[in-house]
């Protein structure tokens, strides 16, 4: 059998490895080797063993890593509690999310077996005397809690070809190729030999389960084996109930057998972990039961330290949780933590109950397209932008598509916009059959740049699109007037701004046609959505006709309680473009938070204005004392003169933190399709070919918590540090 057996560099990983390939199955060992490859030194030499160096949080980097695979024992994670008491969250993100990654990874390329490594501590303080699977757990540690949710969350994977596996293992014993004594029984032995006395802390009656390090191996390989009927989606207390001891018996055990050393108690709090685990199940169904007893495990150990009396076995090196101190402070790009333990997303919707309970009343009701809260959110949507017509659509692309249709763009004509936009900008120009015109930006805050447009205008010019990236509005004043002078209608992309303010006056409350967007992670959400502000009735209503399919009543006009059926005519040729009434209600309900929404925003982005004002390798964006800024986005411009590394290496780099990033956006220019069929180059807009090397977006949504801004910005700090030029 083909086995991926993840954490193959451990403590245990080291000894199934060799117990698998002994059994005659091939192996390919993932792992991160923070203790270094000695311990697999002798395996690499094997031909049935593949050796992967690779963090079990960064799947995405070894597409290769289930290929033919047919089985998978996974023990990749943060392995005691000390280690995971050091950060909680980086223990929660690798013992669980990795671990359902990993499973649902595995379940997707068709491996049938998959074996999760936990932990007897998930029993924590047992709630009864002797405990078996049927127990309730009760883990007391973030080690506990995390193997436990991993269970939960594996097991729900089952399917009739996915066969999920738990082994619930005692604590470790014994010798092994990557050796460790921050183990109960080896780090009594060590401390016996090395210090002469053994001392017991947490009380000395608390209970615990032992099982030698090859015995493990053995059950893993017993379950990988084992046919689905007797262990699919089942969980395995793992050792033997012979081997449950009393932490100060066990001290005297030690002790007795080495001869001449004296156990002390503490004075110390009692120990919160206490559990006495019964083996029955996996001794009934599978015939295990451990062959190596303490005592054996106690002169094993001895054996190996008399043997090394240089060894000093309470090094870093024996010991999780100290070598994980030391990564924590290590670059990533040198082996070392992430500065943040879970991802951070550039974006994030931000939905609660209150969403959830509108959309579910609303798929009750049966009105899923238009209804009732298509009308109610057009009408609360125009008191927020001060706008007397509002039109509802699926998508700001769609809103977009309306105006120019409604301008009677066409063939042969040209609109002009911004290249650095998002791409729906230009497509749906040039899907009108029109031509897109480029006018390059303003260095600083990115927008349309005035003083150029007016060398962009000809007598096909239909419609100006100025785009209001990241949320700062363009610079209205001198657009309107450069438009109003040669008779040509506005069409604002306002996707990133909702919210902001331009000279006072909302966003939305000026121009002929103002397009925004309802996207995910806008500034607020209606899954997928746009809208249309307009100042002129009849305007509204052409553009709402068109968006109805070119009818004149809407299916709530025709089939609400008190419609009366009536024929329909076509009045012009529309589209299919008005937002569902699901989508309208959540809708409603993100317009409710929106103030707290725009107010979160805004202090995120005055905290990386302060925090990052003094960075010299980046700038930070603009705000223009007339505007109020909408900040959907926070992008920051790196100077890459001072860099030693691209914008797309940093940007790996900050993955590589935890942190994510965006680029918004790369020019249009510099797009294949726009670069040849309009004959442009990046020479054409160098500010925006500039910008489109250089721009970075960092994470920024009313979710983020302060410790993640801290994260953020302490992630951006470390990788520029490290790419800095030497002078």
């Amino acid at each position: 059998m083909r086995v991926l057996l993840t954490g193959g560099g451990g403590y245990l990983g080291t000894c199934a490895a060799q117990r698998l390939l002994d059994e005659g199955h091939t192996v390919r060992i993932f792992d991160r080797f923070c203790f270094g490859e000695e311990a697999v030194a002798a395996l690499r030499t094997h031909g049935q063993c593949e050796i992967v160096s690779g963090d079990i949080r960064r799947l995405h980097e070894f597409p290769a890593l289930m290929k033919d695979i047919e089985a998978v024992i996974h023990l990749a994670g943060l392995a005691n509690d000390p280690s995971c008491d050091l950060n909680p969250d980086m223990a929660e993100d690798v013992n669980v999310e990795s671990s359902l990654e990993l499973a649902r990874l595995a379940s997707q390329l068709g491996v049938r077996r998959f074996v999760l490594a936990s932990s007897c501590t998930v029993y924590g303080r047992g709630v009864f005397a002797i405990l078996d699977e049927s127990s309730p757990a009760n883990p007391v540690s973030t080690f506990g809690k995390t193997k436990l949710s991993a269970e939960k969350a594996v097991l729900s994977l089952k399917t009739e070809g996915f066969e999920p596996v738990i082994a619930r293992l005692g604590t470790l014993f014994g010798v092994s190729p990557r050796m460790r004594f921050d183990l109960a029984v080896n780090q009594m032995v060590a401390t016996a030999l090395r210090q002469g006395h053994i001392i017991v802390r947490g009380g000395g009656s608390q209970w615990r389960p032992f099982i030698h390090v090859s015995d493990a191996a053995r059950a893993l390989h017993t379950m990988m084996e084992a046919p689905a009927e007797k262990v699919s989606g089942r969980v395995f207390n793992t050792g033997d109930s012979r081997l449950n001891y009393q932490i100060g018996d066990l001290a005297e055990k030690v002790a007795a057998s080495i001869g001449g050393i004296q156990v002390e108690l503490a004075k110390d709090d009692d120990d919160l972990r206490n559990f006495r685990v019964q083996f029955d199940r996996i001794w009934d169904t599978l015939g295990f039961s451990c062959m190596t007893t303490l005592e054996q495990g106690i002169q094993e150990v001895r054996a190996w330290l008399n043997a090394r009396p240089e060894c000093e076995p309470f090094d870093e090196q024996y010991f999780n949780v100290g070598r994980m101190k030391r990564l924590l402070a290590t670059p990533v790009d040198e082996g070392g933590e992430p500065v943040a333990a879970r991802f951070i997303p550039l974006g994030k919707p931000s939905l609660g109950p209150e969403e959830e309970q509108a959309v579910l009343e609303t798929l009750r009701s049966g009105w899923l397209t238009s209804g009732a809260h298509l009308p109610a959110f057009e009408s609360a949507f125009s008191k927020t932008v001060e706008a007397p017509y509002t039109i509802a659509v699926n998508s700001c692309t769609a809103a977009l598509h309306l105006c120019l249709v409604d301008m009677g763009v066409g063939p042969g004509d040209e609109v002009i916009t911004a290249p650095i936009t998002w791409v729906s900008t230009a497509n749906t120009i040039v899907n009108m059959g029109a031509k897109p015109v480029f006018v390059d930006v303003q260095p600083d805050t990115l927008n349309l740049d005035p003083e150029l447009l007016e060398a962009a205008i000809t007598s096909r010019t239909k419609a100006i699109m100025p785009v209001h990236l990241a949320g700062h509005p363009a610079d209205m004043t001198r657009i309107r007037a450069i438009a109003a002078k040669h008779g040509i209608p506005i069409v604002e992309d306002a996707a990133h701004a909702l919210g902001a303010r331009y000279r006072g006056a909302c966003i939305g409350a000026y121009s002929e046609y103002t397009c925004f967007s309802f996207y995910a992670i806008k500034n607020i959400t209606t899954m997928e959505g746009g809208m249309i502000s307009t100042m002129d009735a009849d305007r509204a209503e052409r553009l709402r006709r068109l968006a109805f399919n070119g009818l004149s009543a809407t299916a709530w006009d025709r089939y609400g309680r008190s419609s009366v059926p009536h024929p329909l005519e076509v009045a012009v040729p529309g589209y299919k473009y008005i937002m569902g009434n699901v989508s309208a209600a959540m809708g409603l309900e993100q317009l409710k938070k929106f103030e707290t929404f725009k107010a979160a925003r805004k202090r995120v982005a005055n905290m990386y204005q302060a925090v990052l004002a003094e960075v010299d390798e980046i700038d930070l964006p603009p705000v223009r004392e007339y505007i109020d800024h909408a900040w959907h986005l926070y992008v920051i411009q790196l100077n890459l003169d001072r860099l030693s590394r691209t914008r797309d290496e940093i940007a790996y780099d900050l993955r590589r933190e935890n942190v994510g990033s965006g680029i918004h956006f790369y020019g249009l220019h510099l797009h294949q399709w726009y670069r040849e069929h309009l004959g442009l180059s990046p020479e054409s807009f160098p500010e925006s070919t500039r910008a489109s090397n250089c721009i970075l977006s960092i994470p920024l949504h009313p979710q983020i918590t302060d410790k993640n801004v801290q994260e953020v910005v302490a992630a951006l700090k470390k990788v520029l540090h490290h790419a800095k030029k030497m002078v």
